[in-house]
């Protein structure tokens, strides 16, 4: 082939490759919209970033949510990187007003983004007792946000978690001591903003506290005023005072705040909406209306007494807490009547912005209470880009050695020594190891391959990996019994953790069993890679380690520290009732 030809190939390809930018930034006055426009700019819209062609479902439903419900935002979920590149400026292309566009990226680009990096939790970030680690994940999450166009994050979570049980925030939280979780909110929240993106304090007024899964049903907080003061609002205080962009309200019940009764729907016409599935049995059902549609709470309490100027943002509007009591459209209305700027990802997004345009109509909500919200909505729009980058400044951008160095220095800096029975770290290379894998999920494969991949790297002879899960019958305990008669060292992997919309969080019991029939001349290494309060379902472990989450570079600085190539500092940011206090913590 001619070398022209070669060049004009490489050149058609260089152009195709490129994700085009949006450039219309210009923002329209509240007074320009119609009533249509109005209404949609209050809602967002879920998708997934996969591929779709011209003709296909996926890209069609975006084209129609911005042409005919003419909503404000997209907030992406599970999703591919160059994908949702690519239909974030496909949406943005077709969408008269440029859009809000979100992902909830508490843990990093990879908490949503498939192969890129999942950084450490929370409580991990917390357990290094360094606020500025915290900005940094910030500055990189928002650096990496921006170049697939997605320019409001949902985090930081501003919850203080004081439930060891809390099934839904736990290791998502910074901690428990509320001074501290509002100095790493604080934190974060300065380098997100730093890079042009709009951060989020989750979920007001603090979920921190509950034992029930507002994916699943309504949580009751029942703690006082004066409590609310000491604990959960600090880090919402702390979150005003940095400037933050927006807040989002949690469905949960707070009867100190507001007591009005939640109605309850017939169970049968909420469930299709309900993608969690919540059995009638676990519907709140002396409850106080959630926080998301309470005007108390959220003008009275946000608005006027915490000062906050700035976007209010619902928490998903299909999840079982709110479902269970309304339907898309009430809860929409309500919402909005509440003070709600952002109605997120409603059950039916095609009844409620219908519903929301009628009550208007009808008077029940007034146009100006709309305009107050769009003239949020495009005030935060105007602090914030909305090109996309190109595919090579996607691929220079995302998951760079830079930024993946930050998440491997918090996880190793992060890992908590809680208790260390003498003479077994670090581990030898020539041990005998079996590594059992302990989840309550049902999984299909070793859920932290990882630690299991990297443990058994540095081993002289390769470990018997085993899993036990929710799902093993009494049988499945027998060969990690007998393969630990020729063992040294048991690792135990313990994948505890908190998932939304799970509704649980325990040890199962048949790994209990096992790991109590373990022979006594065989030592143990327990790592937590989830919640830290796991200790107390297996109280008699003598060496435990907290990793505060299953992400793979929590799994990799594990493995490590094990074999003593990487020192162990953390220090525990919660209490674990019985055992040991914030601020526990090994070195060495």
């Amino acid at each position: 082939m001619p070398s022209r030809y070669l060049l004009l190939l490489v050149f058609l390809f260089t152009m195709c490759a490129s994700v085009p930018k949006q450039t219309t930034t210009k923002l329209p006055r509240v007074e320009d919209l119609s009533l249509d426009e109005k209404v949609g700019q209050m809602f967002v819209h879920a998708g997934h970033g996969y591929f779709s062609g011209d003709s296909g479902w996926r890209y069609r439903d975006i084209l129609r949510q911005v042409e005919t419900n003419r909503i404000g935002g997209f907030i992406w979920f599970q999703s591919n990187v160059f994908e949702t590149a690519w239909l974030t400026q496909k949406a943005q292309a077709a969408s008269k007003i440029p859009m809000l566009i979100s992902a909830d990226l508490e843990a990093g680009i990879g908490m949503r983004f498939l192969d890129t990096t999942y950084w450490p939790t929370a409580m991990a970030v917390g357990a290094t007792g360094d606020p500025k680690l915290a900005e940094e994940q910030g500055r990189i999450t928002a650096r990496e946000a921006k170049v697939l166009g997605i320019n409001h994050i949902y985090a930081p979570v501003a919850d203080v978690n004081v439930d060891p049980a809390n099934p839904v925030i736990n290791a998502r939280s910074y901690g428990e001591d509320p001074e501290a979780v509002g100095r790493f909110v604080a934190a974060f929240i300065r380098g997100v903003q730093s890079e042009g993106v709009l951060a989020t304090a989750k979920h007001f007024p603090g979920h921190g506290d509950t034992h029930t899964d507002s994916h699943r049903s309504l949580p009751v907080l029942s703690v006082d005023r004066t409590r609310l003061d000491q604990v959960e609002l600090v880090p919402f205080r702390a979150a005003v005072a940095a400037g933050v962009a927006s807040v989002m309200i949690g469905h949960l019940a707070v009867p100190a705040l507001d007591k009005t009764p939640v109605p309850i729907r017939d169970h049968a016409e909420s469930t299709h909406e309900n993608p969690y599935a919540t059995p009638s049995a676990e519907v709140t059902l002396d409850g106080s209306v959630p926080a998301t549609l309470s005007r108390v709470i959220i003008e009275g309490l946000l608005r006027n007494e915490l000062g906050f100027r700035g976007l209010i943002v619902s928490d998903a509007m299909d999840m079982g807490g709110l479902v269970a009591h309304y339907t898309a459209g009430e809860a929409a209305i309500q919402g909005i009547l509440a003070g709600q700027d952002q109605i997120l990802k409603s059950p039916n997004t095609d009844a409620a912005v219908l519903a929301v345009k009628e009550a208007v109509r009808s008077g029940r909500i007034s146009e100006a209470r709309i305009d107050q919200s769009v003239r949020r909505i495009l005030d935060a729009k105007g602090k914030v880009g909305f090109a996309v980058g190109s595919m090579d400044e996607i691929f220079r951008t995302i998951d760079r050695k830079e930024h993946r160095a930050v998440a491997t220095d918090i996880a190793r800096r992060a890992l908590t020594l809680l208790r260390e029975e003498p003479g077994v770290l670090p581990l030898r290379k020539d041990a005998r190891v079996m590594i059992l894998s302990v989840s309550d999920f049902d999984e299909v494969a070793n859920p932290l391959p990882d630690f299991a991949r990297e443990t058994a790297s540095r081993l002289t002879m390769k470990p018997s990996v085993f899993l036990l899960d929710s799902r093993s019958p009494e049988e499945d305990a027998a060969p990690v019994l007998e393969a630990a008669q020729n063992t040294d060292i048991v690792i135990l992997a313990l994948g505890i953790r908190a998932r939304s919309g799970a509704g649980h969080m325990l040890l199962p019991d048949v790994a209990k069993r096992a790991i109590a029939a373990f022979p006594p001349n065989v030592k143990r290494i327990a790592i937590a890679f989830g919640s830290p309060y796991i200790l107390q379902s297996v109280p008699t472990l003598p060496t435990y380690i907290a990793a505060y989450g299953p992400q793979p570079v929590l799994q990799v600085a594990a493995a490590a520290a094990i074999f003593g190539e990487a020192p162990i500092t953390g220090r525990l940011p919660v209490t674990i009732p019985g055992f040991y206090s914030r601020g526990s913590g090994l070195t060495r």
